[in-house]
């Protein structure tokens, strides 16, 4: 038998001279505010596209010919990888094909969840936007007026106005004194900072009124009752009875039913005007929503466009929102909400152009976050925030009702997010990059690229290039990609136990399915595949089927990648069994690590930005074993020698980084030092048993708790 011999590589700049410190200012910066194209639709943990295409001309270049500095200049310019195929076996939101697309390439995205393949063929598929338009004109001729005659209504002083959001608040009854009382976290609703006022309303009647921001308490001019304004019957999941004190843990409690909830306030746009407003509501506002209501108990037998089927109980991670009572994903919206969405979904779904059909339905899926009662009122920025700010079905106690189809004020309506699609087109015909000098503001650079991939369901060997390929299933299997015909794998893999991604995408799956899109992957099928998707819940046989589907999957990709391409992706925990789980899945393929750094992950935000909250990734260099490259050193010996050189590792980066006033936390360094761990570890052609991993991850994690 002839032995096989090593192809002789040439390592990147990615590889040994990383531009982290640039990638990771740019996160920074555009964190929250993230580029057109990744606001068609909501997905949750998007890794950034600046630092995506960081990642992606690095590991494209040479080091001998280029180097950190010359991937920044080549950032704001346009970059050619015609014949280039990338491939994302975790595609999620779709962050690695739009940049590869961007610059030419072949793209590959597979992903087990049909939403995220939804809203990446979103983002990649050219459409021209006078078909969009004109879609969406078809839409609002036939059910605007029909939607937004729910949302009328008068000023105190008797001017037509439209409700721009509707304040209800849940009723607990105390079970000690059996008293029904309004569950108010404060008496606030809105606060103005630069005018220094505040709306606030009375404990008692539920008067409204104006008051400069540093009053406390007021007493109501109409019921004389005085009103300790941040003093609510709720306060961090904990309801105090006003009557008798009874102090009970509302949100822990486990219920067969919701609360229920009375509305009590409104927000409103004067008609013909920018002029908005709060007002208690009156006689007729109530009478508007029971006729919503009554209106919408007459149809919804037959009704085939809101999701009637219970919640998916079971290989559940989190009981949220079923704990709550809610047991079918059309309890999670009001009565006028549903109403409203039927008559938008029945409209979309009845349009004859196919394609533009697609985006229109992204629009209308999108808009869901914000238009169910999981969405609270941020005070301080007089504006709705969605379900899934967290990623999770927080409960809120005073939830706000949007006005589905949208005024020129508030965020989130049907309207407001079809504006979000067409800025997201606009973007894929003529992209940009930020350049920031200093703290002026930063200037838009035109990369002369644009995305206009025809996307399609499945490769076929005489596709013209370029191309985009995006599959719904499991990368266990990558049977329809040839063997070693991929030239780059980046990706974000599922963080072991950070995310359960199908069992919250099943929200919008549930109405998706609904809409008879051609384009929507997994319309026959009644949820996403929650128990078959990488994720480990809190049991010994969970974490097993991520470990083991991990392997199957990094095993494909080794299958796929020709001998000179290079493996990327980034990974964060503190768990050293996620560590180890990773660690083996990159032996059993045979992968070699070339290289380890950190880049941050996110932007400063007051989401998930605790202390102890991680907001650096570790990016993996790997490349085949079979391939040959003075990257390699020899390998330290024993856990202790091990992780003195990981320490080395992130010493030697947080000193690059803290020269960018860049800072990496406590929870941030424990996750690094497993990754250098690994990096060390398998930085190396000798095989690496999973008892090495996991002795040196468990060594690590005992040092780093003692310290």
């Amino acid at each position: 038998m002839t032995k096989r011999r090593s192809c002789v590589i040439e390592p990147t700049v990615l590889e040994t001279d990383p531009p982290a410190r640039f990638a990771s200012i740019l996160a920074l910066r555009e964190g929250n505010s993230k580029k057109p194209i990744y606001c068609i639709h909501k997905w949750w943990a998007r890794r950034l596209g600046s630092v995506f295409r960081t990642i992606l001309l690095a590991a494209n270049r040479s080091n001998r010919q280029s180097s950190a500095r010359e991937i920044v200049r080549q950032f704001y310019g346009r970059n050619d990888f015609a014949g280039l195929t990338v491939l994302d076996p975790f595609v999620g939101g779709g962050t690695t094909v739009v940049e590869a697309a961007k610059c030419g390439a072949n793209v590959i995205g597979v992903d087990i969840d049909p939403v995220a393949c939804f809203v990446t063929s979103t983002e990649l598929q050219h459409v021209d936007e006078h078909r969009l338009r004109r879609a969406f004109a078809d839409v609002e001729s036939r059910c605007k007026d029909d939607v937004l005659k729910w949302y009328r209504t008068r000023t105190p002083d008797g001017r037509p106005a439209t409700i721009v959001y509707a304040f209800w608040v849940d009723q607990i009854t105390c079970p000690k004194c059996e008293q029904t009382a309004d569950a108010h976290p404060h008496f606030q609703l809105s606060r103005d900072q630069r005018a220094r006022k505040q709306i606030v309303f009375c404990s008692g009647c539920g008067e409204l009124a104006q008051l400069p921001l540093s009053r406390k308490n007021f007493v109501c001019m109409r019921c004389n009752t005085s009103t300790r304004l941040d003093q609510g019957s709720m306060n961090k999941g904990f309801f105090t009875c006003p009557r008798c004190g009874c102090h009970t843990h509302a949100a822990s409690e486990s219920r067969n039913e919701p609360f229920p909830r009375r509305l009590f306030a409104l927000e409103v746009q004067v008609d013909g005007t920018k002029e908005r407003m709060f007002k208690a509501v009156d006689r007729a506002d109530l009478d508007l929503y029971e006729s919503a209501a009554q209106e919408w108990s007459t149809i919804r037998a037959d009704d085939q466009y809101v999701p009637h089927e219970s919640i998916p109980s079971v290989n559940r991670s989190d009981p949220r929102p079923i704990s709550y009572g809610y047991k079918h994903y059309s309890d999670l919206f009001n009565f006028r909400q549903l109403l409203c969405l039927s008559s938008i979904g029945r409209t979309i779904s009845q349009l004859e152009d196919s394609d533009a059909k697609a985006f229109i339905a992204a629009a209308f899926s999108d808009c869901l976050a914000a238009n169910n009662m999981f969405c609270y009122y941020a005070f301080d920025y007089q504006k709705l925030t969605p379900l899934f700010g967290l990623h999770a079905y927080h409960k809120v106690f005073r939830p706000v009702e949007n006005n589905v189809w949208g005024t020129d004020l508030g965020r989130g309506s049907f309207s407001k997010c079809f504006a979000k699609v067409i800025r997201a087109k606009q973007y894929a015909c003529r992209p940009y990059e930020y350049r920031y000098v200093g703290k002026s503001r930063p200037k838009q650079v035109y990369t002369g690229e644009s995305v206009a991939h025809a996307v399609r369901p499945r490769w076929s060997n005489g596709q013209n290039e370029p191309f985009a390929v995006v599959l719904n299933q499991s990368s266990v299997s990558l049977s329809a990609i040839r063997p070693r015909s991929v030239d780059l794998i980046l990706s974000d893999p599922p963080y072991y136990d950070n995310l359960a991604y199908s069992e919250l995408s099943d929200f919008y799956h549930v109405w998706l399915r609904r809409l008879a899109l051609t384009t929507y992957p997994a319309h026959r099928t009644a949820h996403t595949p929650m128990s078959t998707a990488l994720y480990a819940a809190p049991s010994d046989a969970s974490a097993q089927h991520f470990a083991k589907g991990l392997k199957q999957i990094f095993a494909e990709c080794a299958r796929v990648l020709k001998s000179s391409g290079l493996f990327v992706f980034t990974f964060h925990h503190r768990d050293p069994r996620a560590w180890t789980a990773l660690g083996g899945a990159l032996a059993s393929a045979k992968f070699v690590v070339t290289n380890v750094f950190p880049v941050r992950s996110e932007g400063e935000s007051r989401f998930h930005s605790s202390e102890g909250n991680l907001k650096w990734d570790a990016v993996f260099c790997c490349r085949k074993v079979s391939v040959v490259s003075l990257l390699y050193r020899p390998t330290p010996r024993g856990d202790a020698e091990i992780k003195r050189h990981a320490d080395m590792l992130l010493q030697r980066w947080r000193l690059r980084l803290r020269s960018a006033g860049l800072r990496i936390g406590k929870a941030d360094q424990q996750s690094l030092l497993f990754a250098f761990a690994l990096r060390i570890l398998l930085g190396h052609k000798r095989s690496v048993a999973v008892r090495e991993l996991i002795s040196a991850i468990r060594h690590i994690d005992e040092t780093q708790r003692l310290v």
